[in-house]
């Protein structure tokens, strides 16, 4: 049976498609529409998206599930076109829709994304958000039969606006965008010795006394309110929030941090005690903070863990959906087969064609070349110092580039960080991170969970610190991505080939973006993206491109036309393995298998 799910209302509208409980594909909205996290926007190009990479038609779906109940509100919201299924779903689903959409609890969604990811047959779950419809934070178990709630705690106590709150306050939240990894980041560079009005109730978050509101319709906003008073009130008042210099917030940030990470921690061990599972998984935004998922897998409370690599609002369209796969399931004795998500290429994949009319649209310098001459060049072009803007294969979900969507570089480098810096428009204090051939993981970190999501971080080894410090935090920590060979096979092998020149196993991996903008997920997003920055060179499956010719491989390219008729022939040439009109003589394309 093939279950739609969506997320869309409020922000990171997105879409996931599955069968039988297994992923099939899944997308988000911002990749296509270009707006940060696509607010009141509908997920349509992910629907449509979703469809094609599964070779679906619209007719061919049996049930959609959306990630929120919004019946569920207290008290109840205003109809809003954002909130009608009938505008969420593209043109290719008939009207009258002949589906209605089955409405999951946001924290229910959250925790079956988890669950039914994790590829255990139970495990205690922690969601923890800014808000589901009347919940911040909860507790479940789960198994074979389903998931059951075992605690909540109110949007009064909420652990996300707390922390979007602290963020806020040390002025990192730009317009448009969120700064809660910004937060994250400088709180290494303080000690946490500033109050913090988090206290602990019922093994759940609470606020201070002084800091207790009703709840109402507008509890996020009048809580993040206090706790703001409550900061200016107590806390030494530095530039008053909104200044560039956030430095001078380095303890506020590490105390917010701290408080956090105690929390969290909190709600864990009541978890175990209220469980008895020896799993943990975990969701909602607060579950992409990698320290605190650090700090709670090396807390020893269980012996597995499982850290979803969307674990933020994009995730409840694939939640949702396997609750109603399992739900169906249950009635019918039909499949319900959900594996275990052990990478993140689900989004979708280029073409030829749409490679090659982005390369000719700019007349880039570009060539074709055979695969291992492609990854040999590529990883002598880091060796030397050169920054590399990389899409290649299926899209990641989440929020992190795991090899699909980057920009590469040294990470042997500290000069390195500036530059790159510079190119994303980031403030020079925010750490990079590194990603490492999983075979040679324990040798340069030490982690209690080996993430392949880049989501839980680690200790860098000592004595290997100096070989890599341009992915090294202040606090000697970094955020590694594991790299199995099985999953990303052509990201292995770059990463391997540039060890075999270097003698480092590991190489700086950064999203593929500018500042503000969404991760790049088409090959005209990345050449556009390429064109604007100081990226040295661009790969585009089996294609080099770049503005200054002496960077490809001999002989020298023709230069692209940006004629139709060029961008015609490369395509029909990528899509014969034949060379084009951009590419060396002879050159074949050799494409990597799908995930990277």
């Amino acid at each position: 049976m093939l279950v739609l799910g969506i997320n869309f209302g409020f922000h990171d509208p997105s879409a996931a498609l599955l069968e039988d409980g297994r992923l099939l594909a899944m997308a988000e909205q911002e990749r296509f529409s270009r707006h940060k996290r696509a607010r009141l926007e509908m997920p349509i190009e992910a629907v449509r998206s979703c469809l094609k990479q599964a070779g679906a038609r619209a007719g061919d779906v049996a049930a959609i599930a959306t990630g929120w109940d919004l019946d569920r509100f207290d008290p109840p919201l205003q109809a809003a076109p954002y909130l009608e299924l009938d505008n969420a779903l593209p043109s290719e689903f008939a009207r009258p829709l002949r589906l209605k959409a089955q409405p999951v609890a946001h924290h229910m969604s959250h925790a079956a994304s988890a669950l039914w990811s994790s590829g255990f047959d139970e495990a205690a779950v922690v969601v923890v958000d800014g808000q589901g419809e009347r919940e911040s934070s909860s507790i479940a178990y789960g198994d074979g039969d389903g998931i059951r709630t075992l605690a909540s705690y109110p949007v009064k106590a909420s652990l996300g606006y707390f922390y979007r709150a602290a963020t806020q306050f040390a002025g990192l939240e730009a317009a448009g965008s969120r700064g809660e990894g910004k937060l994250m980041g400088l709180a290494a560079y303080g000690r946490p010795q500033e109050p913090m009005p988090l206290v602990t109730e019922g093994g759940g978050p609470a606020m201070a006394p002084e800091l207790r509101i009703e709840h109402t319709g507008r509890t996020r906003f009048q809580l993040r309110e206090a706790l703001l008073d409550y900061w200016r009130r107590n806390t030494f008042p530095y530039l008053d929030g909104q200044s560039a210099e956030q430095m001078v917030y380095a303890n506020f940030a590490a105390s917010a941090q701290a408080a956090l990470e105690n929390a969290l921690l909190g709600l864990v061990r009541h978890a175990r005690e209220a469980t008895g599972s020896k799993r943990l998984v975990m969701a909602g935004g607060v579950a992409q903070n990698c320290s605190a998922n650090a700090r709670i897998a090396a807390s020893g409370l269980f012996d597995e863990y499982y850290f979803l690599p969307v674990a933020h609002d994009p995730g409840v369209s694939l939640g949702a959906a396997l609750h109603v796969a399992h739900a169906h399931a249950r009635e019918t004795g039909e499949a319900f087969s959900p594996a275990r998500i052990d990478h993140a290429y689900w989004g979708p994949a280029p073409d030829d064609v749409q490679t090659a009319e982005a390369l000719g649209a700019h007349g880039l310098h570009a060539v074709q070349v055979p695969e291992a001459e492609l990854i040999g060049h590529v990883a002598t072009a880091m060796a030397a110092g050169r920054i590399i803007g990389w899409c290649s294969g299926r899209a990641e979900i989440g929020p992190r580039a795991l090899g699909a969507r980057s920009v590469l570089a040294d990470p042997r480098s500290r000069e390195i960080v500036s530059r790159l810096n510079r190119i994303k428009g980031r403030e020079i204090w925010r750490p990079l991170a590194p990603s490492v051939l999983a075979e040679r993981f324990d040798a340069y970190f030490d982690a209690a969970h080996r993430s392949p999501f880049m989501n839980v971080s680690a200790i860098v080894r000592p004595e290997v610190r100096s070989r890599i410090p341009a992915v090294v935090h202040v606090d000697g920590t970094a955020r590694p991505q594991a790299v199995e060979r099985e999953h990303s096979p052509r990201y292995w092998s770059l990463i391997r080939r540039f060890e075999e020149l270097t003698g480092v196993p590991v190489v700086l991996n950064t999203s593929f973006n500018l500042a503000g903008e969404p991760i790049v997920n088409t090959p005209a997003d990345a050449v556009r993206t390429f064109l604007r920055s100081e990226l040295d060179l661009l790969v585009l499956g089996p294609w080099l491109a770049a503005k200054d010719p002496s960077l490809l491989p001999s002989p020298p390219p023709a230069r692209a036309t940006g004629t139709a008729e060029a961008a015609g022939a490369a395509g029909a040439a990528g899509a014969s393995g034949a060379a084009g009109p951009t590419s060396a003589a002879g050159a074949e394309v050799n494409h990597a298998p799908v995930g990277g």
